[in-house]
């Protein structure tokens, strides 16, 4: 009975240390790739192709438009949340769909030249959701008839 005893325990011992050995780690580790998901992704970013056009010289009147190009060079997606033309003259037109990284656009500045005269300089500031800001400029020399003035001949 004794050595019954003696062989279940005997038994029961040597599985608890074959067990203990099999959870043990080695001492000599591999290197290991670590992937970091909490990484933080680089934010929307707004790059234009051009942030200035001039139409040159125009007549009063006319209405002309210029296209400025840009993509999202940022990780994030973004959307344009503040497209605000300085002057009643301008009107923009522009998505307001999400931008994702690489994708492009363009905002569109409608210049009425009607009731301008002279060097005109109109500007129109841009807000993403990231909060990024820039201002898109454009400018022209409108000829107006009503302003065409020979000083030298007032009397």
């Amino acid at each position: 009975m004794i050595n019954r005893y003696f062989k279940t325990l005997s038994f029961i011992i040597a599985a608890i240390i074959l067990l203990s050995c099999g959870n043990k780690t080695s001492s000599r580790t591999s290197p290991s790739v670590s992937i970091d998901s909490n990484k933080k992704k680089e934010p929307g970013r707004i790059e234009f192709t051009k942030e200035i056009h001039n139409f040159g010289t125009l007549k009063e009147g006319e209405t002309v438009a210029y296209s400025f190009q840009y993509k999202n060079g940022g990780s994030s997606p973004f959307r344009l949340t503040k497209v605000e033309p300085t002057c009643g003259c301008l009107t923009v037109q522009f998505s307001k769909e999400e931008i994702v990284s690489g994708s492009s656009s363009n905002i569109e500045v409608i210049f009425q030249t009607a009731g301008e005269w002279g060097n005109q300089v109109k500007t129109v500031e841009i807000e993403t959701s990231d909060g990024e800001t820039k201002t898109l400029t454009i400018g022209a020399y409108v000829e107006n008839k009503n302003f065409n003035i020979d000083l030298n001949n007032l009397k």
